[in-house]
């Protein structure tokens, strides 16, 4: 009892970083170990909260840190508000999958788990056909500010890859709990193939089932039939040219990169702007990091657990 009362708190430590409490049921699945029922952790929910003796308590449903009681009624109001978000990115999909190459769209960070504000971005996290990566991600940078003042407000597209590379490198709670959460927006059976070959997020989360449709199913409502637009567009392009255009316009991105931010060592370039053949990764913040250092300190806050674990958990 004392062990799942520990991983109850480190899951909802985690997710107090965003103001975010969590129901009963996203509690189990999220919890770092699996040797319980989603029934034994309820009634471990309900027997620790009425004792008053955990790090934790309960509104109205929903499990948060002491004492941000008021964290329940902004999640109360960000899920109203996601609902609206909900629309913007439903329209936006519309125009994503008419570019050209693109072969999946999904939404990732706060709308993905309905926690979005006024104030928040969509982001969205992009397939495409192997080998015309960068000519999809420059078209839609393009278009963004050329017809949209390059406003974060409508679309942030900071994660790509492409349909034959669908693993994601970077392994820790961070990533595992962005793909445990995705939505798809637009081809959500190839967003199911990603989440396959992304299976290695049951090792931070064993209760998360691959492919749920309750986790994974998105506000948005768009034609799953490829556009008419995306296909002419393809067909007139000539093969040998958007070979050699994607090519350069990587190279091109990558160079950008290291100019704009020269006091980055490689590896933290990589990082924060990884340009590969396969991945383009835009997270000028380095939001991964920040959140993984967070999490580690209010882990060591609560001595939920020792630093040798917690060097190998980030690694």
């Amino acid at each position: 009892m004392e062990e799942l009362q520990k991983d109850i708190t480190k899951t909802l430590l985690y997710y107090d970083i965003f103001s975010h409490p969590l129901s009963g049921d996203e509690i189990f699945s999220f919890l770092p170990h699996n040797a319980v029922t989603k029934s034994e952790v309820k009634a471990i929910l309900a027997k620790t909260v009425s004792s008053g003796k955990a790090h934790f308590s309960e509104k109205d449903g929903y499990y948060f840190i002491k004492p941000s009681i008021e964290n329940v009624y902004r999640r109360k109001e960000k899920e109203f508000c996601s609902k609206k978000m909900w629309k913007r990115a439903e329209y936006v999909t519309h125009i994503i999958k008419r570019f050209p190459y693109v072969r999946a769209v999904m939404v990732t960070g706060s709308l993905s788990k309905n926690s979005s504000d006024k104030n928040s971005d969509i982001d969205f996290m992009l397939i495409t056909k192997p080998g015309r990566l960068w000519i999809t991600r420059t078209l839609l940078m393009l278009f963004k500010k050329l017809f949209l003042f390059n406003s974060y407000k409508f679309f942030c597209i900071n994660y790509i890859i492409t349909e034959d590379k669908l693993e994601i490198s970077d392994k820790n709670v961070f990533t595992a709990t962005e793909i445990a959460t995705i939505k798809a927006a637009y081809n959500s059976a190839l967003m199911n193939k990603f989440i396959k070959n992304n299976s290695w997020v049951t090792e931070y989360f064993p209760n998360y089932k691959l492919c749920d449709p309750m986790m994974h199913t998105s506000g948005c409502k768009v034609n799953e039939k490829v556009s008419i637009l995306q296909a002419i567009a393809e067909f007139i392009i000539p093969v040998k040219l958007a070979t050699l255009l994607d090519k350069k316009l990587m190279y091109f991105t990558r160079n950008h990169w290291k100019k704009r931010y020269p006091h980055l060592n490689d590896e933290e370039r990589n990082l924060m702007f990884r340009s590969t053949e396969n991945v383009s990764k835009t997270h000028p913040g380095n939001m991964q990091k920040k959140i993984l250092e967070l999490y580690s300190e209010r882990l060591k806050q609560y001595n939920l657990i020792s630093c040798a674990v917690l060097i190998f958990m980030f690694i």
